[in-house]
């Protein structure tokens, strides 16, 4: 094991059990598909309880991108970079202006994806295909500074054992798998265990963040000391 590696063998092998999880979630969402349709892929069934719908949107608002991007941008930025909580907590005031209107009327007339209510909303191909490509494009961003980030991730805790390309790459395989097994039902299972293992983390850290280095406050001195410039 390198000597650079911040996870022990043990925790290695405790990420090996986990990847595999990830396809054997795939394989369990495949066996619970009700049947072989695009709503059931797409949407698991429609049948997601309130505390899954809630664990997979965890995850997927506070993944890679927070865990690496806003971390090491709110350290070079400091303070200044607390808009980007308003900047989510936007997001969420959004969705609570059109999804109680959206929702039933998707139910209704069984949407899929966004371009089926756009396509519905204006009876406009072309428009329709323009929304797409622009939600796609967002997603791929999305998808590449998430893969960039377990890249760097992996490499940082084998102590560079895994070059960021294969990590990148070996992940990106593991995802497609379990994605392609069970749609979104394996999807949203999985987002679940990551959003629990969130969950516990933020609530692990922030413990010993306070007991090792004191309050908020404390750690704002602590900060201004490292960085003169905050």
């Amino acid at each position: 094991m390198n000597s650079n590696a911040l996870i022990s063998q043990n925790g290695t092998y405790f990420l090996i059990a986990y990847l595999v999880s990830l396809i054997l979630i795939g394989v369990a969402g495949k066996f619970a598909s009700k049947e072989n349709s695009m709503k059931d892929f797409y949407l698991g069934g429609s049948g997601f309880g309130v505390g899954i719908l809630f664990l997979t949107m965890y995850a997927t608002q506070y993944s890679g991108n927070s865990l690496i991007g806003f971390a090491g941008s709110s350290y070079r930025n400091g303070w200044f970079f607390l808009v980007g909580v308003s900047f989510m907590i936007a997001i969420v005031a959004g969705y609570l202006i059109y999804a109680p209107r959206l929702y039933p009327l998707a139910k209704k007339h069984n949407f899929i994806t966004v371009g089926d209510y756009i396509n519905f909303r204006y009876s406009h191909s072309f428009l329709t295909k323009v929304i797409v490509a622009i939600s796609i494009f967002a997603l791929a961003n999305y998808m590449l500074t998430n893969l960039k980030a377990i890249g760097y991730i992996l490499n940082y805790v084998t102590g560079g054992e895994i070059s960021i390309p294969n990590a990148i790459i070996s992940m990106a395989i593991i995802m497609v798998i379990y994605e392609t097994l069970g749609g979104m039902r394996s999807v949203a299972w999985t987002d679940a265990i990551q959003g629990i293992l969130l969950l516990v983390g933020v609530i692990v850290i922030f413990v010993v963040i306070m007991t090792t280095y004191g309050s908020v406050a404390d750690n704002a001195s602590i900060l201004k000391e490292i960085r003169s410039d905050i």
